[in-house]
C-alpha cells in the first residue's frame, strides 16, 4: 500500500479526480438508483474514490451529485433514494430529468448510458414498487441498460438467493432491459477482530457497464486491464487500512508480537484478503509460507527492539502496538507489489520459495520501519501523554510530509 495513502485510507480522506489522464475516450454516464441506506454512496465512493457521505439511518443524499472516477471513463450521479413517500419520488424523478438536461447536456454529453440499481443483500427483501418506480425514473432513455448491484454482499450463501429474488422481481417488470445482477462489497466490513469480509464485485460491475458502451466509446485492452488493477489496488489499500487499524489495537497487548501469534491470525486474513481481490487462487501452504517467513518476523522484531531502545521508559504496549500497525501496513504493501507481480506475469505463485523472497524484500526494503525509529528518536516530546493510536497517527503524518 502507498503509505501515503494510508492516513487518507484510515481517516476517510480520499478525494476524487475530476479528470485522468490515462483514459482517452468519453466518460460514460451511470445513473445510481435505489432505497436510502442501499449502499449506493458507498458504491460510489469505491469507484469514484470520493468522499461521499454516508451513513445508517434516513438517506443522506438530498440532490443529484455527480461524481467522475479516477480510474474508469465513468461518471456515477449518485440520487435520492427511492423511497415509498411518492412526493420524494417524484422529487427523484423530476431531479434526474432535469439534471440531465441541463449539467450534462452543457458538456456535451446528454443522457444516461447505464442505470446501477443498489439492492441491500442484508434486507431480504426486493421492493417491487420501487422498481417500478425506477422504470419511471428512467423511461425517458428507451432501452439503457441496468444493472443490479446486491451490495452489502457478506454472506456468499446467500447470494444465489439473493439475485434469484432479484430476478424474480424484475420478471414483472418487462420496460426494463436488465443486463446483469452483480454482488457486490463496496467497503472492507469488520465481522469480529479476526474476521474481515474483503472488497468485491466493485471491478466486475464497471467492467460489465463498460461493455455496454458504443463503438466510438470503446476502450483498448490494455486501459481496461489498468483499470482493473487500480481497481482491485484500492481495494486491497482498503483492506490494508482497515486490517492496520485492528493491528494497533490487537498490538496493544504487553506481549511483544513479533515472539508471539497475537497478530498471526490477522496476517493471514490480510495476506489471504489481498490475493482473493487480485482473483489469485492459493493452497494453504502458500499462506503459511508468507506468514510464517523468517524474513518477516526478523524485520519486525529489528523494528520493535530498535525502538525500544530509542523510548525505553515508554509504555511497552504503546510501542508494541505502534509497531504492529506499521507492520501490518507494510505486509499490506508488499502482499499488493506481489499481486500485481503476479497479476502481469512476472512472479509465478505456484513457485513458493520465489513468493516468499519477493515479499520479504519488499518488507526489508521499506522506508517506513527507519523512518519510525528516527521518529521516537529525534521527536520523544512529541508522544509524551499520547495514546498508541494518536502516536501512530502522528507518525504517519510525519513519514506523509516527508516524502512532499
Amino acid at each position: 500500500m502507498d503509505f501515503e495513502k494510508a492516513e487518507e485510507i484510515i481517516e476517510g480522506e480520499v478525494i476524487a479526480e475530476e479528470t485522468s489522464e490515462c483514459i482517452p475516450v468519453e466518460m460514460m454516464n451511470v445513473l445510481v438508483l435505489g432505497n436510502s441506506g442501499a449502499g449506493k454512496s458507498t458504491l460510489i465512493k469505491a469507484i469514484s474514490g470520493a468522499e461521499v457521505e454516508t451513513g445508517i439511518g434516513e438517506g443522506l443524499t438530498k440532490e443529484i451529485t455527480p461524481y467522475v472516477s479516477k480510474t474508469w471513463p465513468i461518471r456515477c450521479i449518485d440520487t435520492m433514494g427511492l423511497e415509498f413517500d411518492k412526493s420524494k419520488q417524484r422529487k427523484v424523478i423530476k431531479q434526474v430529468k432535469q439534471f440531465t438536461k441541463n449539467q450534462l447536456k452543457e458538456k456535451g454529453n446528454d443522457g444516461i448510458d447505464a442505470v446501477w440499481y443498489c439492492v441491500e443483500g442484508t434486507s431480504k427483501r426486493i421492493f417491487q414498487y420501487n422498481i417500478e418506480m425506477m422504470s419511471k425514473t428512467i423511461k425517458s432513455w428507451k432501452n439503457v441498460p441496468v444493472f443490479v448491484a446486491i451490495t452489502k454482499s457478506f454472506s456468499e450463501v446467500e447470494t444465489e438467493e439473493n439475485i434469484n429474488a432479484v430476478k424474480e422481481a424484475f420478471a414483472k417488470c418487462k420496460d426494463v432491459n436488465l443486463q446483469k445482477i452483480i454482488p457486490v462489497v463496496a467497503e472492507t466490513y469488520k465481522i469480529n477482530e479476526e474476521t474481515i469480509v474483503e472488497p468485491k464485485g466493485v471491478d466486475a460491475l464497471c467492467l460489465a457497464t463498460l461493455d455496454c458502451m458504443d463503438e466510438a466509446k470503446k476502450i483498448s485492452e490494455e486501459n481496461k486491464n489498468r483499470m482493473i488493477l487500480e481497481q482491485k489496488r484500492f481495494s486491497a489499500n482498503l483492506l490494508t487500512g482497515t486490517s492496520t487499524t485492528m493491528g494497533v489495537a490487537i498490538g496493544a497487548i504487553p506481549i511483544p508480537f513479533p515472539d508471539s501469534t497475537i497478530l498471526v491470525p490477522l496476517e493471514i486474513a490480510l495476506t489471504k484478503g489481498i490475493l482473493k481481490i487480485y482473483g489469485i487462487e492459493t493452497k494453504g501452504d502458500l499462506i503459511a509460507a508468507i506468514v510464517g517467513s523468517t524474513t518477516i518476523s526478523e524485520v519486525a522484531r529489528a523494528t520493535l527492539g530498535a525502538v525500544t531502545k530509542v523510548v525505553p521508559n515508554l509504555a511497552s504496549s504503546a510501542l508494541n502496538a505502534v509497531v504492529a500497525g506499521f507492520f501490518v501496513t507494510a505486509l499490506g504493501e508488499s502482499v499488493i507489489a506481489l499481486s500485481e507481480a503476479v497479476c502481469t506475469g512476472k512472479i509465478d505463485v505456484e513457485k513458493i520459495d520465489n513468493v516468499v523472497k519477493f515479499v520479504g524484500e519488499k518488507l526489508k526494503e521499506n522506508p517506513v520501519f527507519e523512518f519510525v525509529v528516527s521518529f521516537f528518536e529525534e521527536h520523544p516530546e512529541l508522544i509524551q501523554g499520547k495514546s498508541a493510536k494518536e502516536i501512530f497517527g502522528l507518525i504517519l503524518g510525519a513519514f506523509k510530509n516527508s516524502k512532499k
